[in-house]
């Protein structure tokens, strides 16, 4: 809570005044939204004079004094005042500094509704595009890496146990699965949100002849949104969106956590570049990953963006209320923390040197071949459940002797039973379990190189729906600024 000890900076204003402008003026946080707010004026300026409501000349003087308001935002030269309450009034006060009583006719047809809806559509389409960008870089890695370790054998868990081996190649490509989810889940998010609020006004639209279809093709959306109530109290769309960030974070988490552990000496299965590692204050030998762990911890962040907008949305009436204001924070805190941690994962991932030799090593000391082995009596013609009860026993026998089944001959395998025969040795060999998977979406190398070839022509649709997007970002700033 502000405190009601400091002086007032307007003299006509009570310091327990000051304390209640502190407490509900947005503008510490939606300063944010400057840029936005400018080119949604621009827009509706034109709007305006296409409605005839401003004149030519009147339209002139109104853009370029919203470009040179922009101009002196940017260059740190504006000064933005808090008793103003939000950025909309103080782009509207410092647009009178620049062109005077004229000013005050950029408002008509709006509110601060619809003009608040407006600008966090704006922002959250760009955040969007930024990190469907992140995204998208990051898959170029996870595939670059795949591509190097098709034949890499490591070993696939289950319970965090040594389960079955599959290949570097196919554990990576699992996270880019995920990704490619992440990628269209945002996608969907941005084509819902891509619909303009303007021209709803308070609530109940504008009688002011605004051509919203016009408008909305202006900033480049869809179309304008069908429900002058809907518009201006609807803020799914940065629900939506926090939440297709928590998802990716969830993911990033679950890798960082893989990292975390195949960089210990017990797995040593990564070496993590010094330049994306940090050492201990005590201790010189100790190298810490702490990208990893901060990215498994910054999960919790977006995690409550999305509990804080789903409780401040919870039972609001219909239209606007000023709990509305509340949506800001959380949406802007989720962006940078989730395509940070994108960014920075990027990079520890792209920068890290994995060990092949290591990894096989971690196989042959888990007895992963024992389902081929059960596989290879079903081959014989034993039931599936009386060949995995003798694959245990010879497993549970194999460890109390302290030999391993690799080192057995073939009379050590037909003490067992007379169906092994001499080419079970080969039939056991690693790569030969791995490669025996070539079900679509299986661990084998002709497989994972079937899954790559899928999407390298995944990647460039991706590419497109960027392109698409990027013209719907950028296109409208080039021509309402030009």
């Amino acid at each position: 809570m502000p405190s009601g000890k400091k002086q007032p900076k307007n003299p006509l204003q009570s310091p327990q005044n000051e304390v209640i402008t502190e407490f509900t003026s947005s503008l510490p946080f939606d300063r944010e939204l400057y840029f936005w707010d400018i080119v949604g004026s621009l827009a509706h300026v034109d709007a305006l004079a296409e409605a005839g409501i401003v004149t030519q000349k009147e339209q002139k003087s109104l853009k370029s004094g919203l470009k040179s308001v922009l101009k002196s935002i940017q260059e740190g030269e504006a000064e933005l005042l808090l008793e103003l309450e939000d950025i909309h009034m103080n782009v509207e006060s410092l647009l009178s500094e620049e062109i005077g009583a004229l000013a005050g006719k950029l408002h008509t047809g709006r509110s601060r509704n619809d003009q608040g809806a407006l600008d966090l559509r704006l922002y959250v389409r760009e955040r969007v595009l930024e990190t469907l960008e992140e995204l998208m870089e990051f898959q170029k890695v996870l595939i670059r890496i795949a591509k190097k370790n098709l034949g890499t054998i490591m070993p696939g868990m289950t319970h965090l146990q040594p389960a079955q081996p599959v290949s570097l190649a196919h554990h990576l490509m699992a996270y880019w699965f995920k990704m490619k989810r992440d990628f269209d889940r945002l996608v969907g998010c941005y084509e819902r949100l891509n619909f303009c609020p303007l021209g709803s006004g308070a609530l109940s639209g504008s009688s002011y002849g605004i051509d919203r279809f016009e408008l909305a093709k202006s900033l480049n959306f869809r179309g304008p949104t069908d429900n002058s109530m809907d518009s201006v109290s609807d803020r799914d769309f940065a629900v939506e969106s926090v939440f297709c960030l928590s998802l990716i974070m969830e993911h990033l988490s679950s890798l960082a956590e893989e990292i975390i552990l195949w960089n210990s000496p017990q797995f040593g299965f990564i070496h993590l570049s010094p330049d994306f590692t940090t050492g201990s204050s005590m201790m010189p030998q100790k190298r810490n990953p702490d990208i990893a762990e901060l990215t498994r911890g910054k999960v919790g962040r977006v995690a409550g963006d999305l509990v804080s907008l789903l409780t401040v949305f919870k039972g609001l009436p219909l239209t606007y209320n000023r709990d509305l204001q509340e949506d800001k924070e959380p949406v802007f805190d989720a962006f940078d923390t989730a395509v940070d941690s994108l960014w920075a994962m990027r990079n520890l991932l792209s920068t890290a040197k994995f060990d092949s030799i290591r990894m096989e090593e971690a196989c042959k000391s888990s007895n992963l071949h024992a389902t081929d082995l059960a596989d290879y009596l079903v081959g014989m013609g034993m039931p599936f459940r009386e060949a995995y009860s003798l694959v245990k026993k010879m497993i549970e026998d194999s460890s109390g002797s302290g030999s391993s089944i690799d080192e057995w001959t073939i009379k050590d395998f037909q003490k067992y039973s007379t169906l092994f025969k001499d080419d079970v040795k080969g039939y056991l060999e690693l790569k030969n379990v791995m490669n025996r998977r070539e079900v679509y979406g299986g661990t084998s190398e002709k497989s994972v190189g079937e899954s790559i070839s899928l999407v390298d022509a995944l990647a460039k649709e991706e590419s497109s729906v960027i392109r698409k997007i990027r013209d719907d970002v950028e296109k409208p700033v080039l021509q309402l600024l030009r």
